[in-house]
C-alpha cells in the first residue's frame, strides 16, 4: 500500500508538471509517440514493427494496448505502474524464502520507497517491464538451484531472453547462469574426486542446465547475435574481434553529459592502468560522490549512493551467510555479471543510477541476509 501511494502521487505530480522524474521524460517521450504512430497501422503491419533486437520493441507492446482499448499519455506510464507493484511483491517474496519474514518486510519497504525504483514505474521507459521480466525469471531459476525439478529452469529460460529482447543488458543474466553452471560443475567433479557419490539430483541438475544452456546460446548466436546499446556484442559473425576490442574501446571515448564521470575514471588504458576498471565498478554502484555534485538536481543522486552504500554494508555483515547457500551464490555471479557489463560502458553518473536500479531487487535479496539483525532505535529526546 505504502509503495502504491507513493506512485500514485509521483504519476500524479509528473502528469501535472509539478514534479518530473529526473533522466527519463525526453526518451519517454520518443517511445510514447513511436507508439502512437505505430498503433495507426493495421493490425499486420503494427506486429511487423516487433523486433526483438531493438530497444523499440517497448513502443511495439504500448503501439498493442493504444491500437486495442485508445491511446492516452497515461496508458504506458498505468502499465509500468502495474509492473512496479508486482516487482515489490517479487522482491519480497524471494527475500522471504530465503530469509524469512522480517527481511522480507525491510526488503518491501526498500522497493516501495526507493525514489529511483518508483520513478521507473510512472514514466514510459522499458526498465520496469524489463525488471518485472528478468525478476520473475530470477524467481523460478532460484527454484530450481534450491532443487525443484527440471520445469523450473526451463521456465526461467522462457523469461531471461524475453527480458533481453526488451532491454538486452539483461544478457548478464545468462552469462551469470552459465557461471553458475561452471561454479557448480567443478564444486561436483571436486567432491567426486575426493570420494563423494554424487546424488542423483545433482546429476540431472547438472545435465538439465547445461541443455537448457545450450538451446539458448545457440538460439542468441544464430540469430545474428545480441547488440548491447553498451558497445557489447553477444554472438555473431565478429563476436571475438567485438569482445576482444570492447574493454579497451570503452575507456578511450571522452565522458559527455553534465553528470558525466571525472576523466581519471572513464578515460585512459586499463591494461597498463589495471585500477581504471574497479574505479568504473565503484563509480557505477557508488556515485554519486559529494565532489561530483555540480547542481540541486543531481544532489537527489545522494539518496542512490546512500541506499547503495547501506545495502554493501548489509551485504558485508550477512556474508557468511550468504556463502552457504547455492541460491545466493547463483545470485551474486549474476549480479557481478551485470555490474561488469554496464560499469564497462557507463561513463555519466545519472545513466548509471538509472542502469543499476534495474537489479536492486537482486541487490536487496542478497542484502537482506543481515536484515533480520538490523535495529532501528529511536532517541527519546
Amino acid at each position: 500500500m505504502v509503495g502504491f501511494l507513493f506512485r500514485v502521487a509521483l504519476i500524479v505530480l509528473d502528469h501535472n508538471d509539478i514534479f518530473n522524474p529526473p533522466g527519463g521524460n525526453a526518451d519517454a517521450l520518443v517511445f510514447t509517440r513511436r507508439a502512437f504512430e505505430w498503433s495507426l497501422l493495421d493490425w499486420p503491419n503494427l506486429l511487423a514493427t516487433f523486433n526483438y533486437k531493438a530497444s523499440y520493441v517497448y513502443s511495439t507492446i504500448g503501439a498493442i494496448f493504444f491500437k486495442a482499448f485508445g491511446a492516452h499519455n497515461l496508458v504506458l506510464p498505468s502499465l509500468n505502474f502495474l509492473a512496479g507493484m508486482i516487482v515489490i511483491f517479487l522482491a519480497a517474496s524471494m527475500t522471504y524464502d530465503l530469509w524469512g519474514r522480517k527481511p522480507a518486510i525491510i526488503s518491501a519497504y526498500i522497493m516501495a520507497l526507493f525514489p529511483f525504483a518508483a520513478f521507473n514505474s510512472v514514466i514510459a521507459l522499458r526498465e520496469e517491464f524489463s525488471i518485472l521480466v528478468f525478476l520473475i525469471g530470477l524467481f523460478f531459476f532460484l527454484k530450481w538451484v534450491s532443487g525443484k525439478g527440471f520445469g523450473w529452469i526451463c521456465i526461467a529460460f522462457l523469461f531471461f531472453p524475453m527480458a533481453v529482447m526488451i532491454h538486452p543488458g539483461w544478457i548478464g543474466a545468462i552469462v551469470g547462469v552459465a557461471l553458475y553452471l561452471t561454479y557448480f560443475s567443478i564444486k561436483l567433479i571436486l567432491s567426486s574426486v575426493k570420494g563423494a557419490v554424487a546424488n542423483r539430483r545433482n546429476i540431472s541438475k547438472l545435465f538439465s542446465s547445461i541443455a537448457v544452456l545450450v538451446i539458448s546460446l545457440t538460439f542468441i548466436a544464430g540469430s545474428g547475435g545480441i547488440s548491447l546499446a553498451k558497445g557489447i556484442t553477444i554472438g555473431g559473425e565478429n563476436e571475438e574481434e567485438n569482445v576482444a576490442g570492447l574493454i579497451e574501446s570503452r575507456f578511450e571515448q571522452d565522458p559527455l553529459g553534465g553528470s558525466a564521470y571525472p576523466g581519471f575514471v572513464a578515460t585512459g588504458n586499463p591494461y597498463t592502468q589495471p585500477w581504471l576498471i574497479p574505479m568504473r565498478v565503484i563509480y557505477f554502484m557508488f556515485s554519486p560522490f559529494p565532489w561530483d555534485i555540480r547542481s540541486p538536481r543531481q544532489a537527489l543522486g545522494m539518496a542512490a549512493m546512500l541506499m547503495y552504500s547501506f545495502l554493501a554494508w548489509r551485504l558485508y555483515k550477512g556474508w557468511p551467510l550468504v556463502k552457504k547457500k547455492d541460491e545466493c551464490i547463483a545470485l551474486l555471479l549474476i549480479f557481478g555479471a551485470l555490474v561488469f557489463i554496464f560499469s564497462i560502458g557507463v561513463t555519466n553518473i545519472g545513466t548509471a543510477i538509472r542502469h543499476r536500479t534495474k537489479f536492486l531487487g537482486l541487490f536487496v535479496i542478497l542484502a537482506a541476509s543481515s536484515f533480520s539483525t538490523l535495529k532501528i532505535r529511536f532517541r527519546r529526546l
